[in-house]
């Protein structure tokens, strides 16, 4: 582990797929480095989706429908809801900044740890405060856990489901007792389901048919994750309508670009993309793990979303780890700054069979370096 301490320290970033930070700090071609550290489709985006893009070039100088219609309708279609029950927004990052100015304010908010860390950043950056449950490395909190948060007067509680970065998930009755509490509470939830669509089949079901029936729930999904589109920003939710309405008078006008939404609605008419991606996942996650463990100071944490938490057990931190292997190409995700984690904890997305095996050779090769 040759890398200064002043470059490892520019290396720390607060989430994934930083490519753009590697090549201007270590000058490693960002085009050339295999990313774990981002949770999305490992075969990409959909070619439908890039053929919608390549046939819109040429309407660039054109604003975008602003509210999304198209986008919405084919929402609509696709759950068998109605437009009227879905908001799109700059990748699903901005639904949670309007969220939290809609519904916490300067007010407190609940939130199960280690979790995505926007949810925090994004109350506090409108006055408001958190409440926080224990620690939950390998599996998420109980459901007593969260509705002790709401004994501390939160207006909302945020749910990630599966959970970022373990992977953990609750099941649908536990979540809609919570759903019940919250409501005679008045709090309101968002239930964070960006990578359900790439969970292990079986284990997680939706919430967002359910949206009719729970007037404080708002499900947040995302184009980024399952149909590999995080460099387009286009995220969504799906709501009673009455919530709908209320983030429509706050959002910014034209906010999901015109080749956003295009694509969007292109890779929904592509299924067996995301089928695709499913059996490589079901296929790659189990192999990768059982060859990381072998290694004796890592331990994989197995979890039911696209990736796996891992603990080292000995040797280097996180970010030293991750400067190591970007300098050979290779990019994970540095844990250390998840709420609930250290130093001890990086995150790998699951890819393709000649990425995972490539990543297995040089943390086997760093194994026998030390």
């Amino acid at each position: 582990m040759c890398l200064c301490m002043s470059v490892m320290a520019v290396l720390s970033s607060p989430h994934g797929s930083d490519v753009w930070l590697i090549e201007r700090v270590l000058g490693v071609n960002a085009v050339r480095i295999v990313d774990f550290s981002s949770n999305v489709n490992p075969y990409g985006p959909s070619p439908r989706a890039i053929r919608a893009v390549i046939d819109k070039l040429w309407m660039v100088s054109s604003y975008p429908d602003d509210e999304g219609a198209k986008l919405r309708e084919k929402l609509a279609e696709h759950y068998g809801l109605k437009a009227s029950n879905f908001i799109v927004g700059n990748g699903s990052t901005e639904i949670i900044y309007m969220f939290s100015l809609l519904f916490v304010g300067n007010g407190s908010a609940g939130i199960h740890i280690p979790t995505f860390s926007e949810y925090e950043r994004a109350v506090t950056a409108y006055g408001g405060t958190c409440v926080f449950t224990k620690p939950h490395i390998y599996d998420q909190p109980n459901v007593n856990e969260l509705l002790e948060l709401m004994d501390h007067d939160i207006k909302a509680i945020f749910i990630c489901n599966p959970n970022n970065p373990n992977g953990a998930i609750m099941n649908f009755k536990e979540i809609e007792e919570v759903l019940y509490e919250a409501e005679k509470r008045g709090v309101y939830v968002l239930l964070d389901e960006d990578f359900i669509e790439l969970a292990d089949e079986g284990t997680v079901k939706s919430f967002i048919c359910e949206v009719g029936r729970f007037e404080n729930l708002v499900v947040l999904r995302s184009f980024t994750k399952s149909h590999g589109l995080a460099g387009l920003r286009v995220g969504y939710a799906a709501a009673h309508h009455r919530l709908v309405e209320r983030f429509e008078v706050i959002r910014t006008r034209w906010n999901v670009n015109l080749l956003a939404q295009e694509a969007a609605i292109a890779a929904l008419d592509d299924a067996e993309h995301v089928e695709a991606a499913r059996r490589l996942v079901k296929r790659e996650k189990p192999r990768l793990k059982h060859e990381i463990e072998r290694l004796k100071w890592l331990k994989p944490i197995y979890g039911h979303a696209n990736f796996l938490l891992i603990e080292i057990n000995q040797g280097p931190t996180s970010l030293k780890l991750k400067a190591e292997l970007a300098r050979r190409g290779i990019l994970i995700r540095d844990c250390s700054n998840f709420k609930g984690l250290n130093e001890r904890y990086i995150r790998i997305a699951v890819r393709r069979n000649w990425e995972n095996t490539m990543l297995i050779n040089e943390l086997k090769r760093l194994s026998e370096a030390s």
